[in-house]
């Protein structure tokens, strides 16, 4: 996700109905009263009438329990955009003075849902744990997917990462297959090279290689998410038409180019591919 920060001061209410996910993070001054750069963005909110119904919020509230109206300004914010329509995907969560932590544990439990928030604004529950465990760098259940989960929010979100998983689950379940091994590197973002370098090294030992052979794509089956790319042994693999916008657009306009000069047979790219797009040839 490539999340965008706006202040409340100047910001246009109407314009959040055209958000799938919306996190706030509000103080609270005085005796329960809205900071000076919310007052004005709060009251045009209570009479905006149920604009938000394709966005999923949660509210992270900033106050001080030395006062009787402790963190009211979230309260109001959370209340009101529920009013609104919105689906508060992850309860709010109210700080005292001391907010490092509870604010910490409300930006992971909010994001990790929000990030399987697809683009039409469905909250998709049944990925959270996923997600969840690919955050925290706990392994990932090894069980094939629905189909119908392909291309989701949460596993593009993945791509800030720099490597991009189109089907994790039924990746690491092809390379436990393959390596013969339970132990696995965990997955967590910033582990994720890591994991995937070691990855390489294991199943490049594990699968047969034949010179004689070359990989071939089936463009029509190829949907570009760069795994093949990834894997190649010896960089014999382009990608052509690509179009990183497409990656929301059910994976248009991208093709693999396989360069036989270079290509070994040594059928990583095969082994990576999610989707069966490339087969191995005899070069004779």
């Amino acid at each position: 996700m490539n999340p965008t920060v706006h202040d409340m001061d100047g910001f246009d209410i109407k314009s959040m109905s055209g958000m799938s996910r919306v996190m706030i993070v509000c103080s609270t001054w005085g005796e329960g009263e809205m900071p000076d750069n919310a007052e004005e963005l709060y009251e045009i909110a209570v009479e905006a009438g149920k604009i938000l119904t394709n966005t999923n919020f949660s509210v992270c509230a900033l106050g001080d329990t030395g006062y009787d109206l402790f963190c009211q300004s979230g309260k109001d914010w959370d209340k009101t955009l529920e009013a609104m329509g919105g689906s508060r995907i992850h309860d709010r969560v109210d700080c005292d003075v001391d907010f490092e932590d509870p604010a910490e544990q409300w930006m992971n439990g909010a994001m990790s849902k929000l990030a399987c928030v697809d683009n039409e604004g469905t909250f998709q529950a049944n990925l959270v744990d996923d997600m969840v465990a690919y955050a925290s760098g706990a392994e990932i259940e090894t069980e094939e997917l629905p189909q119908e989960n392909a291309g989701t929010t949460a596993y593009q979100a993945m791509e800030t990462a720099s490597l991009f998983f189109h089907k994790p689950n039924k990746w690491l379940k092809r390379v436990k297959e393959a390596v013969n091994d339970e132990t696995l590197p965990t997955t967590g973002i910033e582990k994720a090279k890591d994991m995937f370098k070691e990855l390489r090294k294991l199943t490049l030992k594990a699968l047969p290689q034949g010179k004689d052979y070359i990989a071939l794509v089936d463009n029509e089956k190829c949907i570009g998410c760069t795994q093949c790319v990834y894997y190649c042994n010896f960089a014999s693999i382009d990608m052509i038409s690509w179009d990183l916008n497409a990656r929301t657009s059910q994976f248009e306009s991208k093709k693999a180019l396989i360069l036989d000069d270079t290509c070994v047979g040594c059928t990583l790219c095969a082994f990576a591919c999610p989707v069966e797009a490339i087969t191995m040839e005899s070069k004779v």
